[in-house]
């Protein structure tokens, strides 16, 4: 496992912040998530030694009279929840739905390789008939003295902070890129003038690399969030799933790397020009 206070992955100052991989799927007997979570806890106890119940609350609003002893919110377990006792990385689980999400790992194959070992606890009756693969990578664009997070991309990419001749304290923008038949990838930029944090539907899901956080001082950061997906219908087993993922990754990747500039891989990846 890495080191707790290094960045992501392999670049000794990657910019990423957080991965997410989720797979969704026709609930059938043996996928029921609390199986699912038993077996997930029997195989990964070392990893994951705390699990805990993800309940939903839900309200019931209007003049009708409520009962003694009873309450118009009524709380009820959906799904359960293993977590790292740093609380860096997560595995839920609920009918129909399995995500995994961290703020600490080695590189991508060491991810793949996690996300594989839970892939076969879910599959271990057998294939599932999948609905949707997912995979998103989000990165903290937190510039060095005298730059702006615009600087890290190539002409063409996050520059539209301009457009009115100052630049401007606060931007946003969201693309959703086709992929045929191979699902969709969506890349969210988002400019503004504070420590950067995580889009509001992933935070407080982990706590995040205190050596990307520490990097802050002050001045403007960005948030760059990449999701990629597929849509499916086919019942897969275990490792097929796995390289699907793999796909979807590589696909990430290449994303990646043809929006950030030389100067920002240099500085990433600690080689200099």
């Amino acid at each position: 496992m890495s080191n707790h206070n290094q960045a992501l992955g392999k670049w000794p100052n990657a910019p990423l912040a957080l991965v997410l991989a989720q797979v969704r799927f026709d609930p059938e007997i043996d996928t029921e998530y609390k199986d699912v979570a038993a077996r997930l806890k029997a195989a990964l106890r070392e990893r994951f030694p705390a699990m805990k119940a993800v309940r939903q609350v839900s309200l019931v609003f209007g003049n009708a009279p409520v009962q003694e002893g009873e309450s118009k919110a009524n709380e009820s377990e959906v799904g359960r929840e293993l977590r790292s006792d740093d609380n860096r990385s997560a595995l839920r689980l609920q009918n129909g739905v399995m995500t995994y999400t961290t703020s600490l790992y080695k590189d991508s194959p060491h991810f793949l390789a996690e996300w594989r070992s839970m892939l076969d606890c879910l599959c271990a009756a057998g294939g599932i008939k999948v609905q949707r693969l997912g995979l998103r990578y989000v990165d903290f664009i937190i510039p060095t003295t005298g730059k702006k997070p615009e600087d890290y991309f190539k002409d063409g990419f996050g520059h539209s902070t301009d457009v009115f001749g100052e630049i401007a304290q606060t931007a946003f923008m969201s693309h959703e890129y086709p992929r045929g038949v191979d699902g969709a990838m969506r890349v969210q930029y988002g400019r503004g003038f504070a420590p950067p944090s995580l889009p509001p539907d992933l935070d407080g899901l982990v706590l995040l690399p205190p050596a990307l956080l520490e990097k802050y001082t002050e001045g403007p950061s960005a948030v760059l969030d990449i999701d990629r997906w597929r849509i499916d219908s086919r019942r897969l087993q275990a490792g097929e799933i796995a390289e699907v993922f793999q796909r979807l990754r590589d696909d990430i990747c290449k994303a990646f790397s043809s929006i950030i500039t030389v100067e920002a891989e240099a500085e990433w990846t600690g080689k200099q020009t």
